[in-house]
């Protein structure tokens, strides 16, 4: 037998169940923060005269070079990036702890000018979008070892991000000095 108070018990049941569900996703949907187009960040590294995206075919070097800073698992079909003159623009990606980090990295005469992070997905971590940590790659320079040449301060709370991107830094300096234009030996 079926009492008044089970009918009343159901809608209210089923409106916490709505809300609960409904507050993790759009919690979810709140972790991807863009910062940063990728068009922004080509018209501020470039100043609006951005030039053609040109590629690296993933063989040969190119590959063994990107597998060996980033894992056997990277796979790519194309390295892409855009020059002018002896700068270089890159748009890369890695995993911080469970999502993904979009980040930029412009290369002049083979030392990082600057760092951006475009789209930061994570929900801790997100330190590392700050000027105060960013300016450290500023100067940086690739070593023997595809290691950089100055140590990286990390974040308390952020060691999955701050190792992300000084992976894709070391990426981005020795995918630079590949640039058949470029000579950073």
């Amino acid at each position: 037998m079926v009492t008044n108070m089970q009918f009343k018990i159901a809608p209210v049941l089923s409106f916490f169940l709505f809300f609960i569900f409904g507050a993790l996703f759009l919690n979810s949907a709140k972790a991807q923060e863009v910062f940063l187009s990728k068009e922004g960040f080509l018209k501020a590294a470039f100043q609006e005269d951005v030039p053609r995206r040109k590629s690296l075919r993933f063989k040969g070097e190119v590959k063994e070079t990107a597998q060996k800073i980033m894992g056997s698992n990277y796979k790519k079909i194309r390295m892409k990036y855009w020059r002018q003159d002896q700068k270089t623009a890159w748009i890369l990606e890695r995993i911080g702890k469970v999502e993904l980090i979009t980040a930029g990295f412009i290369v002049e005469n083979c030392r990082i000018s600057s760092i951006h992070v475009l789209i930061y997905r994570e929900t801790h971590g997100w330190e590392v979008k700050y000027p105060s940590f960013r300016d450290q790659f500023v100067g940086i320079n690739m070593v023997e070892g595809f290691k950089l040449d100055k140590r990286i301060d990390g974040i308390a709370g952020a060691t999955l991000s701050v190792n992300s991107m000084e992976k894709m830094a070391r990426l981005a300096l020795a995918m630079n000095s590949l640039v058949p234009e470029i000579n950073c030996k």
